[in-house]
């Protein structure tokens, strides 16, 4: 099994608080079941790839570059999972991202990790995805949560 990395947002104000304690206990169905809106980035990719796909996003978004890894604050984090809440300053720089420009980012952002593989079309899904979770967040001032389960 690979590395899970995951956007998600809840749809309520104490879905947060439960995927957490869901996370800690490793109860990944009440996990997925709090989870409103969702982008999995499993693409077998390193954590790093995503600080890339940040700075790749400059190009694409009006807002002021704002680093992934500086926007994480780190609610859980243990040998085999972790639980983060994204900066609203990050996830208001990338839900300034026009939905059509999500395969020009994801193109940019594979190009710039060296890939020589096509691009699949769930990493295009990933990006369309993460631009729309984090508008919804915006919308609902529900926070975007990062999670990686290994």
């Amino acid at each position: 099994m690979g590395l899970s990395l995951i956007f998600c947002a809840g749809g309520r104000t104490e879905d947060t608080k439960e995927m957490l304690e869901a996370l800690e206990t490793a109860d990944y169905q009440a996990l997925n079941q709090r989870m409103a809106r969702k982008a999995d980035f499993s693409l077998h990719l390193l954590p790093r790839d995503l600080q890339t796909l940040s700075e790749c996003a400059a190009a694409f978004s009006p807002q002021k570059p704002v680093p992934f890894r500086e926007g994480l604050t780190c609610y859980f984090d243990a040998e085999d999972r972790g639980f983060f809440i994204v900066s609203e300053e990050w996830e208001k720089y990338f839900a300034a991202i026009e939905i059509k420009d999500a395969a020009p980012l994801a193109e940019a952002w594979y190009q710039a990790m060296g890939l020589k593989e096509s691009l699949p079309p769930e990493a295009i899904a990933a990006v369309k995805d993460l631009i729309e979770l984090c508008q919804y967040a915006g919308q609902t001032g529900h926070p975007v949560i990062h999670i990686w389960i290994a």
